[in-house]
């Protein structure tokens, strides 16, 4: 059931990004998109990334796509202008047939190289166990007291496997980033 429920999430998600693309009105578009974060984040929250899931709900509906929505909003475009961009979808599908084909052979070529890296799982586990001295009934000193009574939390976890591990994953979201960046830039500007 859960397995079926996923897939549909999945699916959704999917499809709603696909329409998002190809949609015409950019209200309808921007719209799309937040339908695609809702449902990214619900599959997230499903399969037990809960803090990654509720960034998502958070950040990029609750913020950014809010702001989309009234930028846009505010935007003059009329009929006849989202007519002649549907025109002229056609004549950029080289263009974007080439980076979707760059982008999915940059992805199959990086993403390999860190599938048998091993998973840090139990990264507080490790430092509790290196603190404690099981030989010995010795007292800590006063600095490693507080090492053994505490324990990394989730977001540390987090950063520490985000920015030592993961850098390059790091690197190419932020350029996914800017090239949306871009967009909304190109999108905004008015002909003169």
């Amino acid at each position: 059931m859960t397995t079926t429920f996923l897939n549909f999430l999945a699916l959704g998600t999917l499809l709603t990004s696909v329409f998002t693309i190809t949609s015409i009105n950019p209200v309808i578009s921007v719209i799309l998109l937040i339908a695609t974060f809702v449902q990214a984040s619900l599959y997230l929250i499903f399969i037990g990334i809960n803090f990654v899931g509720l960034s998502y709900i958070i950040i990029y509906v609750g913020a950014i796509a809010v702001l989309f929505l009234f930028v846009i909003m505010m935007i003059d475009i009329k009929i006849s202008e989202l007519q002649d961009t549907g025109d002229q979808f056609t004549k950029n599908l080289p263009l974007a047939i080439c980076i979707v084909v760059l982008f999915i052979f940059i992805f199959f070529n990086i993403i390999p190289l860190f599938i048998n890296l091993p998973i840090k799982s139990s990264f507080s586990l490790d430092i509790y166990s290196k603190n404690i001295n099981l030989t010995s009934a010795s007292v800590p000193g006063p600095g490693q007291g507080d090492l053994t009574i505490t324990s990394i939390s989730q977001i540390s976890s987090l950063g520490h496997s985000l920015y030592l591990e993961d850098g390059v994953l790091l690197i190419i979201l932020s350029v996914i980033l800017l090239l949306a960046m871009f967009a909304t830039i190109i999108i905004s500007r008015t002909k003169k």
